[in-house]
């Protein structure tokens, strides 16, 4: 029976140091990157146990302006502190009389660290650049002046720049790119490691290689890359202070290049909610990530340049008659009573009765004629840059940007209410800013569509330029130089005609279309302003959207002070 027990004994032993041994094995030799059920990577693990670190750079790819002013994590100076310089004698007063800051203060905050910290954490305050140099140049161990990138979401351009934010993959939790430009071009901003301060300790915290502070990261000249976009940022900051001022609570703004087309300003409304930015963001009405500079809107009036420019070229279209703008939609009273007025007067004043007239009689003869100059015009498709990019089919820089639309069905385009009503641009018309925007900017540049860039090009770590985004022309579908040309005058006598829609921009030699539209669905009318300028050379096209007003004013108002800006401070761009 003795013997029996004792070789149950023996047994079990043996089993359970078979187990023990088998385990280590598995740990030290098989599964040493991937154990467990949550696939824990034990040497990385094992190292952040022995080791204090900091990172200074999460290694994703950056974003500039035009003028290369960093406009996505740029870098700020600052000093980083090891914690077991309390345990070690440091010239701590001269340290703290360099950084201004009280010596006791910063001995008590090491006190409490356990790890390493910035300074400027705790201070809550910028360095110097003269701090900075002193600090860099005393080569303390356990003190370092180091370029930190910064993480913080973007005050400016936010809607443009878009959200990165922790995202869960197959097996990390990683940074990821959620909307707008970070989006778009993820697979180039993607970090491929990140840059980190590391000391190494024992398990009491010891220096296990004296005071040295090892640095990891990527060596690379290559990478991360940097994205050098188009916005333009004294322009950008301005608009979106004056869009607030004005209390524009729900829009966009955009201001293009007309010759390059380029997005020199994006702004949209409501700001995104970084606490919560996925706020109600299936509801159209209540939300803050949408970018409304990019989803599609009644336009209103603003429709109206599409029908002038079919009717300028139109061979049985007598634009020297005169119209009855007492009357409204199909027959009914017209909500202003404006008389007999000319084809000109007509779009100065924006006379309803005019261009339904006009686009009943011009789709009689050819139902798709809208179709056809909404085409030249940059209004049936989405407008932002697209192309191939390396192994990328139909890239687009605006992947956000919603697809205009005219027509519900093509039944639609035999229905006298329904064309009076679309001629109107209500019914089931829906364009972007973007494309309006970009609409101005062709009829500016005689008649020349392109597309609209956000991002020129894309450049190495080095500065050198992996890949530029060049212009993307379309002269096989577009409007004359004369259609464009008369297009021009009559957008002119919009600001300039005493009872023209726009005469509150009167003077600034402001060329351009206003709309208002009534959608059921919301308690507000939709007011545009969109236009280009200097009239005589244009270089600007701008959009201003108010969404969510019960007057045309703010919508003026902004366009006016955003004119007047950039006449004021054109020589910095």
């Amino acid at each position: 029976m003795k013997k029996r027990r004792a070789i149950v004994i023996a047994c079990i032993v043996f089993i359970g140091f078979s187990v023990l041994f088998t385990r280590l094995a598995i740990i030290q030799l098989w599964k040493t990157e991937s154990f467990g059920l949550s696939n824990i990577n034990l040497l990385e693990a094992s190292v952040a146990q022995r080791s204090e670190q900091i990172t200074i750079s999460d290694g994703r790819g950056t974003m500039v302006d035009r003028n290369n002013i960093p406009i996505s994590h740029p870098t700020a100076q600052d000093v980083v502190f090891f914690p077991f310089l309390k345990d070690i004698d440091f010239p701590s007063g001269e340290i703290a009389s360099v950084l201004s800051i009280d010596e006791y203060s910063l001995q008590s905050y090491l006190q409490n660290a356990e790890q390493p910290f910035y300074i400027t954490d705790m201070i809550d305050q910028e360095l110097t650049e003269e701090a900075f140099k002193r600090i860099q140049d005393m080569r303390y161990p356990g003190v370092y002046a180091v370029q930190r990138q910064l993480t913080d979401d973007p005050v400016s351009a936010s809607h443009f720049i878009g959200l990165v934010r922790e995202q869960a993959s197959e097996q990390e939790i990683q940074k990821m790119g959620l909307s707008g430009i970070q989006k778009a071009f993820e697979p180039f901003l993607e970090p491929e490691g990140d840059e980190k301060l590391i000391y190494h300790v024992d398990g009491h915290g010891e220096p296990m290689f004296g005071l040295n502070v090892k640095y990891q990261g990527l060596q690379d000249a290559f990478y991360p890359v940097q994205l050098k976009t188009t916005i333009h940022m004294p322009f950008q900051e301005e608009a979106e202070a004056v869009m607030d001022e004005h209390q524009i609570s729900k829009g966009a703004v955009i201001i293009l290049d007309v010759q390059s087309r380029d997005v020199l300003t994006m702004v949209s409304r409501p700001a995104i909610d970084y606490t919560n930015p996925y706020k109600n963001i299936d509801d159209p009405h209540d939300d803050t990530l949408h970018n409304y500079a990019l989803k599609a809107t009644m336009p209103g009036s603003i429709f109206k340049t599409l029908i002038t420019s079919a009717a300028l070229e139109h061979p049985t279209i007598n634009v020297y008659r005169q119209y009855d703008c007492d009357i409204g939609i199909n027959g009914r009273e017209a909500s202003r009573e404006l008389g007999m007025l000319s084809f000109e007067e007509s779009f100065a004043r924006s006379c309803n009765n005019t261009f339904v007239e006009l686009a009943k009689e011009m789709m009689e003869k050819n139902p798709a004629i809208l179709d056809h100059y909404a085409a030249k015009l940059g209004l049936n498709e989405t407008v932002g840059w697209e192309g191939n990019l390396y192994h990328f089919q139909d890239f687009e820089q605006f992947p956000e940007e919603e697809t205009n639309k005219m027509w519900a069905s093509e039944e639609h385009k035999k229905d006298d209410n329904m064309i009076a009503h679309t001629a109107i641009g209500q019914q089931n018309v829906r364009w972007t800013p973007l494309s309006v925007v970009n609409m101005m900017a062709t009829i500016a540049d005689d008649g020349i569509k392109k597309q609209v860039r956000g991002v020129s090009r894309i450049l190495y770590q080095n500065g050198a330029t992996m890949k530029v985004f060049e212009e993307q022309l379309d002269n096989d579908n577009r409007i004359s130089a004369y259609n464009a040309l008369k297009l021009k005058e009559l957008l002119y006598q919009v600001t300039e005609h005493p009872q023209g829609t726009g005469k509150a921009l009167k003077g600034l030699e402001v060329a351009g279309k206003s709309g208002t539209a009534e959608d059921d669905g919301a308690s507000n009318d939709y007011h545009w302003f969109a236009g280009f300028f200097p009239y005589e050379q244009p270089r600007y096209a701008m959009v201003v959207l108010d969404l969510q007003s019960t007057s045309q004013i703010p919508t003026y108002n902004v366009f006016r002070d955003m004119v007047e800006f950039i006449y004021a401070n054109d020589q910095t761009f």
